[in-house]
């Protein structure tokens, strides 16, 4: 009799809108809060205090000015405007923006690289494939061979 009719949702959440919305989670390390440990995310990362251990995630990995991370980086594709000290592995693309500064190796698909960032380390990049001719007859010899040469064989053939 005195009963309140509950009412409809208008707008229910779909199974997609709700994949969508966990796609987009961020982890974020605060400005006061240092992180110890082995640190990893599925969603992206927002670094503004102080990491030492590991950071791992598929996603983005964003590290703002002031930040420090003391571990090795591993993301998908990373904006570093703080400090990072050790390796940098980034499957896509690395932004360094003019406060960035990095000591370690880096390892990435794509680099850009703001004036004013400061780098100290070995840079590897996917993609990069240029031979001397030298090189080419070599890799010819070899395939034609259908088998490797053991270091004999290759000084023998590069005094040809």
């Amino acid at each position: 009799m005195f009963q309140k009719s509950t009412p409809e949702l208008s707008n229910p959440i779909r199974e997609s809108d709700t994949k969508h919305v966990q796609d987009d989670v961020e982890t974020v390390v605060g400005p006061s809060v240092k992180v110890e440990g082995d640190f990893a995310s599925e969603g992206n990362i927002v670094v503004k205090g102080i990491v030492s251990g590991s950071v791992k995630t598929s996603k983005t990995l964003t590290v703002e000015d002031g930040a420090k991370i003391f571990a090795n980086v591993s993301a998908g594709d990373a904006v570093v405007s703080g400090g990072i000290r050790g390796n940098v592995k980034i499957g896509g693309r690395l932004e360094l923006t003019e406060t960035a500064q990095i000591q370690g190796d880096v390892n990435c698909g794509i680099l850009s690289v703001a004036p004013g960032a400061l780098m100290q380390g070995k840079i590897t990049m996917k993609g990069v494939n240029l031979k001397d001719e030298a090189s080419e007859k070599q890799d010819k010899k070899r395939i034609s061979l259908g088998r490797t040469l053991s270091k004999a064989e290759e000084e023998e053939n590069t005094a040809e």
